[in-house]
């Protein structure tokens, strides 16, 4: 038996016995921040220094995939946990989790983001976990964004804020970055999306369309004021309410095309009481009376201010034969 194992010796048989690694002694901090340089500029270092690197375990994956300490570790792990129930890494600074400091312990990742040339460790795992933890815009817009989005599918519907906030972002969309406005394409909020809904959703009748119908055939505009009152409908009211909303673009454009049809000033980019006044002067004239003191001071007031005047106003003008100063 000891002869047939002579004749087939073990395959590590005689090679020098493997340097065993001795432990790493407790870093000193100046030896961490060194440490912590060559992990973040591994690929730039010369072969022989990674290998002179790799006899401490520092390799090019452990470089790029392990936390240096366990302060980063247990970060990381909080950091996972709070994106898992929030769906987001851009919190506030005052931010706290299970005790942890998170917000501020963020906030000095994103500090030092800014001034490496490449991504540390850290740095990528919370890419891993959180596409946008630090984004070149403000982290308030990221926070509101991922609650649009976690929002979106709620039973009861979306919530007023974030409509409000949805409605601005599309007031400012060429001003956005692409990033964000691929973030909000992404999630069905573009503009055009927001066009596409209203047009193709069935509104309600609304109840103020027969009262203004009546009032435009009578009066042959829509330019009452806020308390008049149609057969008991509060149809000033109401029309000073159906303006804001078309202003805001939530008005239907069912209703939109109605009121239009009814009086193409009913919604002026002026205000309604030039409106208002300029039927009465209209009114008069048609008519052949003489306007009272009031309008005549109002008519003359226009033919001064004509150059600052809106051209479609201008235009209204001069069908009531009123024309600027020469």
């Amino acid at each position: 038996m000891a002869a047939r194992l002579a004749a087939h010796p073990r395959p590590d048989q005689g090679r020098p016995p493997a340097r065993r690694r001795p432990p790493l002694p407790q870093l000193r901090p100046a030896q961490r921040t060194w440490l912590r340089t060559q992990r973040n500029h591994y690929d730039d270092l010369h072969p022989d220094q990674q290998h002179l690197l790799a006899d401490i375990g520092l390799t090019r994956d452990s470089a790029r995939t392990q936390p240096l300490n366990p302060y980063a570790e247990t970060a990381l792990t909080h950091a996972r946990a709070y994106a898992d129930t929030h769906h987001t890494l851009a919190v506030a600074y005052s931010t706290v989790h299970d005790s942890f400091p998170l917000g501020r312990w963020l906030n000095d990742q994103r500090q030092q983001a800014r001034r490496e040339s490449a991504p540390s460790a850290r740095h990528q795992a919370l890419t891993a976990i959180d596409l946008w933890w630090n984004p070149p815009w403000d982290l308030a817009w990221q926070r509101a964004c991922t609650r649009a989005r976690i929002t979106q599918t709620r039973p009861h519907g979306v919530p007023a804020d974030v409509r409000t906030w949805i409605r601005a972002q599309h007031a400012a969309w060429p001003h956005l970055r692409p990033q964000q406005q691929q973030l909000l394409t992404d999630l069905d909020l573009t503009p055009q999306a927001a066009a596409r809904r209203r047009t193709s959703r069935v509104y309600p009748p609304s109840p103020g369309l027969a009262h203004a119908h009546t009032y435009a055939q009578a009066h042959g505009h829509l330019a009452c004021s806020k308390d008049t009152r149609h057969d008991g409908f509060a149809l000033g009211d109401w029309l000073v309410q159906t303006r804001r909303r078309a202003r805001q673009g939530t008005l239907s454009p069912t209703t939109t095309q109605v009121l239009e049809n009814l009086d193409p000033w009913w919604n002026p980019p002026w205000p309604s009481i030039w409106q208002r006044t300029y039927q009465q002067t209209k009114l008069n004239h048609r008519n052949g009376q003489a306007p009272s003191p009031t309008l005549q001071r109002w008519t003359n007031r226009q033919r001064t201010r004509w150059n600052t005047l809106h051209p479609t106003q201008q235009e209204l003008l001069t069908t009531i034969a009123s024309h600027p100063d020469t």
